[in-house]
């Protein structure tokens, strides 16, 4: 049983190196993918001890696509190790804005979380969005991460998966912060480089 537990640390981590590698590499080979950095701040207000108001802003800055900011509203609840989000989005950019209904579900257990997020988009062409995490924690903050971002159009798809890796910094100024990065490849467009910088607040009854 120790050598299974040291032989499966060992494989983790050799992934994680490399992981980082090619991450590094892909950078290099900047011209090739599509870099992109998203700022993400989330904020829930109780209104009970499980019912509470989720608020998020996410900006997403790009290098060979359009920028645009995101806000969203609405109604929480919180389990044991779960929560799930209904919200209304809208989203601001240089080439116009949109609406959608989204959702939100995180579950954690011990060393493993799960993210699942559907919206339907209101555009023109109706579309669905979806994006899911899966993360595995490897050491301390630190996190083995699988992540998958899609849009399904009746004209086209869009469609993004790859690995990355994220690390808990902790609370500061009480806020926790953590940063996380991936690369996603596209068979529906160019590769992306993409990091993650997140902050989130909890605002608790008094």
């Amino acid at each position: 049983m120790k050598y299974y537990l040291a032989m499966r640390q060992l494989i983790k981590w050799s992934l994680v190196a490399v992981l980082v590698s090619a991450l590094g590499l892909f950078a290099v080979s900047a011209s090739a993918q599509d870099l992109q950095s998203r700022t993400v701040a989330h904020i829930t207000v109780d209104l009970t001890d499980r019912w509470f108001v989720p608020v998020w802003s996410i900006t997403n800055l790009k290098t060979q696509s359009p920028n645009n900011t995101n806000l969203f509203f609405g109604l929480g609840y919180r389990g044991e190790n779960w929560w799930v989000e209904e919200m209304v989005q809208k989203q601001y950019s240089s080439v116009g804005g949109l609406w959608s209904v989204d959702s939100r579900f995180r579950w954690q257990k011990q060393r493993i979380a799960v993210y699942v997020e559907p919206a339907m988009l209101w555009t023109p062409s109706p579309a669905l969005y979806e994006f899911v995490t899966v993360e595995e924690r490897l050491w301390r903050g630190l996190s083995f991460r699988q992540e998958t971002e899609n849009v399904h159009r009746l004209s086209r798809q869009s469609v993004a998966v790859g690995p990355g890796l994220s690390y808990n910094l902790g609370q500061h100024g009480g806020w926790d912060v953590g940063v996380a990065g991936a690369y996603r490849f596209s068979p529906t467009g160019k590769n992306e480089l993409r990091g993650y910088f997140v902050f989130s607040k909890r605002i608790k009854r008094h």
